[in-house]
């Protein structure tokens, strides 16, 4: 079985910290609602899997507040919200 991918161009990428706060809001919601839907089918590695994605989101979101002041005050003050 193969698999097609589309690409749609993203011509209006939001660079700014708020744009990509945005986009990873998105994404994780997109792994939140994988997860949840794998383990509802019991699909226990799926689960990991999607585990170990949102933990690297929280990574990626924790290294880019420690690197950007203009992000700082965005990701620290979401990250603390949790």
């Amino acid at each position: 079985m193969t698999a097609a991918f589309a690409t749609i161009p993203f011509s209006g990428r939001d660079n700014s910290a708020e744009g990509e706060i945005e986009e990873f809001h998105a994404i994780t919601r997109l792994i939140v609602f994988a997860r949840e839907s794998a383990a509802l089918l019991d699909a226990d590695q799926t689960v990991y899997c999607l585990d170990l994605a949102l933990e690297q989101i929280e990574t990626e979101l924790r290294h880019r507040a420690d690197n950007s002041s203009e992000m700082t005050p965005y990701f620290k003050d979401g990250i603390n919200r949790q």
